[in-house]
């Protein structure tokens, strides 16, 4: 159910500011630092991002997130997200907030140390493959832009992914 909501939010998004005008420009690039929070693991998260206009509407949105590791009961874990997203942006009238929908592909790697544990020494490791939904906002601050994001990652390790930081212009 979660997930339905999630996708229906995300596109009531889309649909309430289609007769919008993109205020990105194509060719705009942008990197920034970002912080965030992970519902399944959770743990907060530092990362980087890169955002690349294809098209005046369309960005391509690489970014990296590594969820600082935890213990528990003699076990460590960690997490370090990949993403390839697509960002779809759309113009309201004040010119300084940029909303936008994303999807997107999510790589997660997992690790897990038993050190702790003598029943089963050493660990172990997995990668998953999901898919990520969600919206965010840039807000443009003088020469950056501030941005805030949710985004939902459909996976065997389902998590709700909610983020923020900083963004400068390359260009």
């Amino acid at each position: 159910m979660k997930k339905i909501s999630l996708l229906i939010a995300a596109f009531s998004l889309l649909f309430v500011t289609q007769n919008t005008q993109a205020q990105t420009a194509k060719g705009d690039m942008r990197l920034g630092a970002q912080l965030g929070y992970g519902t399944e693991i959770e743990s907060l998260g530092i990362g980087a991002r890169f955002d690349y206009a294809i098209t005046d509407q369309i960005l391509l949105a690489p970014d990296l997130m590594y969820f600082f590791g935890k213990s528990q009961d003699g076990v460590d874990f960690s997490w370090f997200d990949i993403n390839l997203n697509g960002n779809y942006v759309f113009e309201m009238s004040n010119p300084d907030i940029i909303p936008y929908v994303l999807a997107g592909l999510n790589i997660a790697f997992f690790s897990v140390d038993f050190e702790g544990i003598s029943i089963f020494p050493g660990g172990g490791s997995s990668t998953n493959i999901g898919l990520n939904l969600g919206g965010g906002v840039d807000f443009v601050v003088s020469t950056f832009f501030v941005f805030g994001e949710l985004r939902y990652v459909l996976s065997s390790s389902d998590q709700l992914v909610i983020s923020g930081g900083v963004k400068f212009p390359l260009n």
